[in-house]
């Protein structure tokens, strides 16, 4: 079973495909060094200005030590500048996976 890591929230117009890239750029390779880490996915909807990045990991252990990591906070912090609100994160069992 994976453990996902779901954050949400709304960007600053016009700025969806720069935070792509330093999700991709900045966070994506410490993500890649964290213990029990299984995969993550960004999403953008330009029309609403939304973002949702899911992040599986291979235990519930592993997901909260992620939250706790010193050098993904960091990475992380790299987004933040472009939010426009408060993200929600919400933690969730993987049921099914096509």
């Amino acid at each position: 079973m994976l453990y996902a890591q779901i954050l949400q929230v709304v960007l600053q117009p016009g700025t969806a495909q720069q935070v792509a890239e330093l999700f991709r750029t900045e966070v994506g390779p410490v993500l890649k060094q964290q213990p029990g880490y299984a995969t993550s996915r960004f999403l953008t909807n330009t029309h609403t200005n939304r973002c949702l990045a899911v992040m599986l990991w291979e235990s519930e252990a592993h997901r909260a030590a992620a939250e706790t990591s010193e050098e993904l906070q960091r990475a992380l912090a790299h987004l933040q500048p472009h939010f426009d609100g408060t993200p929600t994160i919400d933690h969730y069992e993987l049921a099914v996976q096509v």
